[in-house]
């Protein structure tokens, strides 16, 4: 069963970094989305005292602007473990206000409203004051500059702009790189142990991994072996049903007597 047919109640969304307190002008907004994707069709099907509403593809959403910054809570965490971008604090420090983007009504399937949100804001960040974008599922931070060329690449090439969306961390202590906001599209977690740094190779390769993950209409088997930048990897399944977490650990110190 694919990943899509599982999903959390929690709902999807992201907070957007502004520099200023300056308001979304509508028209530039719907401009750059059809500019940028001219085969999807963006509305706006409503509006409430503090937020605008609006349906993309088949998922609706709604855009709230907060002339505060972002709270501290959500900020500090994410900052501190984002191993992309270690100026990351410095670079949101000044932000004045953000906007919040979520979904606002029942959603039929998580992949297919995170890509249509993901477009939705690939369009919002060049006509806004906008420094980064936070996906709270992971949550995953990435510059506004980052969230674009991702996005566009990703979504030119038929893959998942997973990056956007799931984050990668390190813990030093058991030292193992894994990833972090799988769950919210109902797929395990996926952790590399034995690794004395979080090689940037590495990395990528989980992202590689988390790819075919949720692209594959059945469970990776307890086992396997996958090919990997440090050779062959063997696969281990832990956890609690509704909390697996998939190990990959290297097949060379598996096969020591």
């Amino acid at each position: 069963m694919s990943a899509e047919s599982h999903h959390e109640t929690k709902k999807v969304g992201a907070v957007i970094y502004l520099s200023t307190n300056r308001p979304l002008h509508l028209p530039d907004f719907l401009h750059e989305f059809h500019q940028s994707w001219p085969h999807l069709l963006l509305q706006k099907t409503g509006k409430e005292p503090h937020r605008a509403l609006f349906r993309v593809g088949k998922s609706d959403f709604a855009l709230e602007l907060h002339h505060t910054p972002v709270p501290q809570e959500v900020t500090g965490p994410v900052v501190q473990s984002t191993l992309h971008w270690p100026m990351a604090s410095a670079a949101l420090a000044p932000h004045q206000a953000h906007l919040s983007v979520a979904e606002s009504a029942e959603n039929s399937g998580v992949l297919s409203l995170a890509c249509d949100l993901t477009k939705a804001i690939a369009a919002l960040l060049p006509v806004t004051d906008s420094l980064a974008v936070c996906w709270l599922n992971g949550p995953a931070l990435n510059s506004s500059e980052s969230f674009v060329d991702t996005a566009r690449e990703m979504f030119g090439t038929g893959l998942y702009p997973l990056k956007l969306w799931v984050a990668v961390r390190w813990d030093a202590q058991t030292g193992a790189l894994h990833t972090k906001g799988m769950a919210q599209f109902g797929a395990p977690e996926i952790s590399l142990s034995q690794q004395s740094d979080a090689d940037p190779l590495m990395v990528d390769y989980l992202f590689h991994v988390a790819q075919s993950v949720l692209t594959l209409h059945h469970s990776i088997p307890d086992g396997k072996t996958m090919d990997s930048p440090q050779g062959k990897l063997i696969i281990e399944k832990s956890g609690a049903p509704g909390r697996r977490i998939l190990i990959l650990q290297p097949a060379a110190q598996m096969n020591r007597p």
